[in-house]
């Protein structure tokens, strides 16, 4: 019996060191605005990332909302050094329906979290994670939430992890942006200049504030670039055009006449 009970224990012990994962699981997809991400590179480039994987049930929902109150606080406190991202589980929502889903939400949206979450100890919706650092640390990992147990854990774990980054200043990598010409007859030539390699996308919106288009550039070196745009599948108009440098953007009005 005593062998037994060793042998019991023994089980347990293993299964939970399974699940406490400390360091991240990796991975590269599309947000559902079609810009690339890898999780390694940006937390080597000193963001933390609180995530939360959700499916389409209340709980996930009323979660969603507690946590977007804690990222808005660290917005103020701490602008553009943790990101929010909302990962579905598996096959619960398309990119629209997620978007609606998380209408008034301040997180970046993905699909397709399955592998992630059997990684951070499998079903158990939602799954919360805190991740940061260089070594790509994992600060929380949870199945399941509580705003009233878990929040106070939550921030002191991007309290912990921001303190390891050693982040001290927001320094944008964009210096500027420029369009000409502008009123755009077919095309506009987008001409922006980088004072650090970073990461590029570029969204248009309408003057309702509604995405029509997301460009994703991909990583480009410090310096001066041009990118064409092709304005023929507007109709004429007022745009925004907003240039997004790793946490940093600029935004610049376009006028179409085609």
């Amino acid at each position: 019996m005593r062998k037994f009970l060793i042998f019991l224990f023994s089980i347990i012990a293993i299964t939970s060191f399974s699940f406490a994962q400390t360091t991240a699981m990796d991975w590269t997809k599309d947000d559902c605005n079609g810009i690339n991400h890898n999780l390694f590179t940006e937390l080597d480039s000193g963001y933390v990332i609180l995530c939360e994987y959700v499916m389409n049930c209340a709980t996930c929902i009323s979660a969603a909302n507690y946590l977007n109150e804690i990222y808005l606080d660290y917005e103020a406190s701490d602008p553009g050094k943790v990101k929010f991202y909302a990962i579905d589980w598996k096959t619960s929502f398309t990119c629209s329906s997620f978007e609606s889903w998380a209408s008034g939400l301040s997180c970046t949206l993905f699909l397709d979290g399955y592998e992630e979450v059997n990684y951070y100890g499998g079903m158990g919706m939602p799954t919360v994670v805190v991740l940061g650092g260089s070594d790509h640390k994992v600060y929380y990992s949870k199945l399941g939430y509580s705003n009233t147990l878990d929040n106070s854990k939550i921030k002191s774990a991007i309290d912990e992890a921001l303190n390891a980054t050693g982040i001290t200043e927001n320094i944008s990598p964009i210096n500027s942006l420029s369009i000409y010409p502008n009123p755009a007859i077919a095309s506009a030539t987008l001409t922006y200049s980088l004072q650090a390699a970073s990461h590029i996308s570029f969204i248009v919106f309408n003057m309702l504030g509604e995405k029509i288009e997301a460009i994703n550039i991909g990583q480009q070196p410090a310096g001066e670039h041009q990118y064409l745009l092709n304005t023929q599948m507007l109709n004429d108009g007022l745009y925004f055009i907003q240039i997004i440098g790793g946490i940093n953007k600029k935004m610049t009005k376009l006028t179409v006449v085609n």
